[in-house]
């Protein structure tokens, strides 16, 4: 049974790691909220850039790869995940839904890193990374999104990969982030059931390019490529935020109720002493009357 030394040492530790826990969490929320705010604000431009390069490699007439893309046999997966932990789920979410995307595949996979805790699981498993971006997921800057952006472009235009994806917690509350699959090049959308319907639609809807489609496309799709990556770091520093304020805060409210019961502990074990010292004391002058 642990005596009232043991419990006190507890106390003050639990105590302790309370206050760590709770400044985490107070730092956190100010950070969540300025990320909140820029995702809030760059997300609908993000939409309607997506919407629009959707759109144009729909209704396009060019055969370029970038749109209509080629034969499947190497795909590019690029995974953003935190720096830091102490974020609850959020970078394990990110990081087995990847490995499920990756089983999924029957091509050639070559994978981009975006976080040191993803750096360090693809790392530990041994699985080769063609690049890697660190110290960014905190506050993400649109330079190191164009570097990711080009990083992937590249991979594309040099024929090192067929198909590029991007996997990312695509931020909705505190609360929640959603792993999403965002694939990125070639534009064109996923062929889904109602393929064959959209394309009798816009089989009348021309586009003039000046001065031709592939050298416009070859200009706007990087650009493109970057907007998105930007975009889902963006997402991804509001949820890391979000995640992290929302583990911190129960991490000190455990650690509150447990220095509560330890307290309670301690009360009892104090209250039993002084009453087994106070028997001894009754039971010795007792003694010493009868004699």
């Amino acid at each position: 049974m642990a005596t009232l030394r043991d419990l006190k040492r507890q106390i003050g530790s639990v105590k302790n790691i309370a206050k760590v826990t709770e400044a985490l969490q107070t730092v956190s929320a100010v950070k969540f909220r300025k990320a909140e705010a820029r995702v809030k604000k760059a997300r609908p431009y993000a939409d309607n850039i997506e919407e629009m390069m959707r759109d144009v490699a729909s209704k396009a007439s060019s055969k370029s790869p970038l749109l209509v893309g080629r034969e499947v046999k190497t795909v590019a997966v690029a995974s953003i995940t935190a720096d830091r932990g102490l974020a609850g789920g959020f970078n394990a979410q990110i990081l087995r839904r990847t490995i499920r995307f990756r089983e999924e595949q029957n091509a050639e996979l070559k994978q981009v890193a975006s976080g040191r805790k993803s750096v360090s699981f693809f790392k530990f498993r041994g699985i080769e990374l063609e690049e890697v971006f660190t110290g960014v997921s905190d506050s993400p800057t649109y330079e190191k999104a164009r570097e990711l952006g080009q990083a992937l472009t590249k991979l594309f235009e040099e024929e090192e990969a067929d198909e590029v994806y991007l996997i990312f917690n695509r931020f909705e509350s505190a609360l929640t982030q959603k792993p999403v699959v965002k694939r990125l090049i070639p534009v064109a959308p996923e062929e889904d059931e109602n393929d064959d319907e959209n394309h009798e639609e816009d089989s009348g809807s021309y586009m003039e390019y000046v001065p031709d489609a592939e050298t416009v496309l070859k200009r706007l799709v990087p650009r493109y490529v970057e907007t998105m990556a930007w975009q889902a770091m963006l997402e991804s520093a509001a949820g890391e935020h979000g995640a992290r304020m929302t583990a911190m805060k129960s991490a000190t409210d455990n650690a509150n109720d447990l220095a509560k019961n330890l307290t309670l502990q301690m009360n009892k074990a104090r209250q039993a002493q002084i009453t087994s010292e106070i028997s001894e004391i009754a039971a010795g002058a007792e003694a010493l009357s009868a004699g």
